[in-house]
């Protein structure tokens, strides 16, 4: 043990006199090397902001925090005023005094907008994207999905709308461009071309269907532009029906139809067997009839429309929102056969007694 104390202490020694040994670095040196550490940490961290985007994440973890505390402190208040005695304001759409503030709160949050354009004479979803940088006059945005490339060409006037916001106690949503350039990996650089105003939504109101039994339903798939109505309806079986004979639940169990409007439909179906599968994008061709009371017959329609969204929505059933492009003629010998029995189907709903 005391050989091994004496071997210790004298590698100890030595390790303390190399250090002893290294000469003392002068204040301006010591000085410079610190500003130059400092320098590069800068350099690293603001590299790290700009190309990870921390700022947008930082403000958004800030921002969930700033609501869980005020979460906190309402369950708290409500454990002693009671729920019936605290009424809380929402907070509104964000206040901006500039078009410079609207731009910065579009980039600061990466802002969702719908891109949209004009197509049938109607306004036609292109593409949801998310801002990502301004550059004078010019929007820089990326693609979360495209949905119309297009509406998306180099030269096409577009309107962008994102969430709502406050100008000059004025209510602001959108505004209108032209697209600059566009790639489908990258994203899109559109020109502004006018100030910040507002746009619905939605153009056309959808409706609910009050009685199933007043609409029927048939859709097929269209291969290309070139097709023959009149081949079509005599020997093509449909992809799609929908022709309930009784007023049934909307349930995912049934096919039905959603909602309907002067530009769309939006339907619960299921493909017939052997028909072809329906996504989005395609076109089709839809028969449909619509009970008018007043007149006590089922009116036709025949549509050369398009699918702008398909999703399952289990038990073999398709949720589609169908977008209408044009109104076709319905050949005259077509008319009250497009669907089988529609005519006695129409004296049942005129004569609800009568019916079996």
């Amino acid at each position: 043990m005391l050989i091994q104390a004496k071997v210790d202490s004298r590698f100890l020694g030595t390790i303390q006199n190399s250090f002893y040994g290294m000469p003392d670095i002068p204040g301006p040196v010591r000085m410079f090397l610190t500003l130059l550490a400092c320098g590069v940490a800068l350099l690293i961290v603001c590299y790290l902001i700009r190309v990870y985007g921390l700022v947008p994440i930082l403000f958004s973890y800030l921002k969930a925090q700033k609501k869980m505390l005020f979460s906190q402190l309402v369950k708290s208040k409500e454990s002693v005023a009671g729920p019936s005695k605290l009424k809380i304001k929402s907070a509104g759409p964000w206040k901006a005094s500039t078009d410079q503030d609207v731009l910065e709160r579009l980039v600061l949050t990466r802002a969702q907008i719908d891109i949209l354009g004009e197509r049938s004479e109607q306004r036609t979803l292109a593409a949801v994207a998310n801002v990502s940088g301004t550059e004078s006059v010019d929007v820089v945005v990326s693609f979360d999905d495209v949905v119309t490339p297009s509406l998306l060409k180099s030269g096409v006037k577009v309107k962008c709308i994102f969430s709502d916001m406050l100008k000059d106690n004025k209510k602001i949503n959108a505004f209108v461009g032209k697209v600059k350039s566009y790639s489908e990996d990258k994203g899109a650089v559109i020109t502004r071309t006018s100030s910040f105003g507002y746009i619905r939504r939605r153009v056309f109101a959808r409706r609910k269907v009050a009685d199933q039994r007043y609409i029927k339903i048939k859709i097929w798939r269209l291969e290309g532009d070139d097709y023959d109505i009149d081949y079509i309806l005599d020997n093509s079986a449909p992809e799609i029906i929908i022709d309930n004979r009784q007023n049934i639940s909307e349930n995912l169990k049934n096919p039905h139809v959603i909602d309907i409007s002067k530009g769309g439909i939006a339907i619960y179906g299921k493909v017939q067997t052997g028909g072809s599968l329906i996504s989005r994008s395609d076109k089709i061709l839809l028969c449909m009839l619509i009970y008018m009371p007043k007149r006590k017959t089922f009116e036709p329609h025949l549509i050369y429309a398009e699918v702008r969204a398909a999703r399952s929505a289990g038990n073999g059933m398709s949720r589609l929102s169908i977008q209408f492009l044009r109104s076709l003629k319905i050949p005259p010998r077509k008319r009250s056969t497009l669907f089988k029995g529609q005519t006695v189907m129409a004296m049942n709903l005129a004569n609800p007694g009568n019916s079996r």
